[in-house]
């Protein structure tokens, strides 16, 4: 019954709603689950990614420069991570006891080429998240002054 509670914590986030429950299951297999104690530090802002995390239980802060982000159970951190190697954008630590799943980018490569279908839907949601991204900071831009 645990692999199935897995499947069902994933499916509350957006992302994973979109994947096949097959796909799902590979996931709550073959990722790898951390614990981590108030205060641990998951990641540092400048690290390599190399995939993203969902977190199972807790609460993780993304601290940078110029943000601070606090995310709860069920949110998926490192996102962009799962599909491109970037580098972390902020630090993550523990603000209590957290658990989190590691989902590595070859298995999110894995699952994209065993599940077209899932691969599908998650470059439909995606592009449409860039559309909307694209849209704010056309926004932005006309609230700018002219630099003639």
């Amino acid at each position: 019954m645990a692999l199935e509670d897995d499947i069902l914590d994933l499916q509350s986030n957006p992302i994973f709603k979109l994947f096949d429950v097959e796909a799902l299951r590979l996931i709550a297999f073959s990722s790898e689950t951390r614990l981590l104690r108030r205060g641990d530090i998951l990641f540092r802002e400048g690290d390599v990614s190399d995939g993203g995390y969902f977190i199972v239980s807790g609460a993780l802060t993304l601290s940078s420069e110029h943000a601070e982000e606090v995310h709860g159970i069920n949110a998926l951190v490192g996102e962009a991570a799962l599909f491109v190697e970037t580098h972390r954008p902020a630090t993550a630590t523990a603000l209590e006891t957290t658990t989190v799943r590691r989902i590595p980018r070859h298995l999110m490569r894995r699952i994209l080429a065993e599940f077209p279908e899932t691969a599908l839907r998650l470059r439909g949601h995606l592009g449409a998240k860039m559309v909307a991204i694209e849209q704010n900071l056309a926004d932005i831009y006309k609230l700018l002054p002219d630099e003639t």
